[in-house]
């Protein structure tokens, strides 16, 4: 089958809609050595695989919202401060206004294929 603006436009629309069934942010403390992997810049899955194993950092909070409206939060009020909780926040607000972003674009694509 040829492939043409609508199959990428769908292909696209499966691709985002996978990755959005979720938003999760985890906001952690505590101390890391940032290495700089080949790239130049920090190799952050490393880094926190890393910091998690050895006991070096910890989750003071975390937050998933889920495509239906669900959502599961976590706070630890042992490490919890005002600035944590609006980094948090702030992170959380971030990620859902990349996903309005994206969803934006996906639809303005659909919308060209469509006319």
């Amino acid at each position: 089958m040829a492939k043409g603006p609508f199959s990428d436009a769908v292909q696209t629309l499966k691709d985002v809609a996978v990755d959005f069934s979720q938003l999760n942010v985890s906001t952690f403390v505590g101390t890391i050595a940032v290495k700089v992997g080949a790239t130049g810049k920090p190799d952050w899955d490393a880094l926190m695989k890393e910091a998690v194993s050895a006991g070096k950092i910890k989750l003071a909070a975390s937050t998933t919202l889920r495509i239906d409206g669900d959502a599961d939060n976590f706070e630890d009020p042992s490490v919890m401060t005002p600035g944590l909780r609006d980094a948090h926040s702030n992170a959380i607000k971030s990620g859902q206004e990349a996903r309005r972003g994206i969803l934006e674009l996906v639809r303005k694509q659909l919308e060209a294929v469509i006319k």
